[in-house]
């Protein structure tokens, strides 16, 4: 049988051992979410402008609004779409850190 303060001590090597890694990392689990969330949608964003406005022209889908500089409308359009499908692409990396998060929480019995 073990002793109870092996356990005990062996806790906290581990607390230690986590906080040296993370010292020398210098990257905490919330910014590695974050760059695991927002660096692959806007590289997703990236790909989607390129396809879309391959095919699509901004100017194309102005509803009536007559712009005295159609190269400021232009790239206007260009930013909106791009920024829209980031929001839409991070959206949808949020939600897959989530689910990953929560699934691991339940099979591990972590209440985090």
């Amino acid at each position: 049988m073990s002793d109870p303060g092996d356990s005990t001590q062996q806790a906290a090597g581990d607390a230690a051992l986590s906080d040296t890694q993370k010292q020398r990392d210098g990257w905490s689990q919330r910014r590695q979410d974050l760059g695991a969330v927002l660096w692959p949608s806007f590289l997703a964003a990236a790909g989607a402008s390129i396809l879309c406005f391959a095919f699509i022209d901004p100017l194309a889908l102005d509803i009536g609004t007559e712009s005295a500089n159609p190269i400021f409308a232009r790239m206007t359009g260009y930013a909106l779409g791009f920024f829209f499908f980031w929001l839409v692409a991070a959206c949808s990396s949020f939600v897959t850190l989530y689910l990953v998060r929560t699934a691991h929480a339940a099979s591990t019995g972590d209440g985090d």
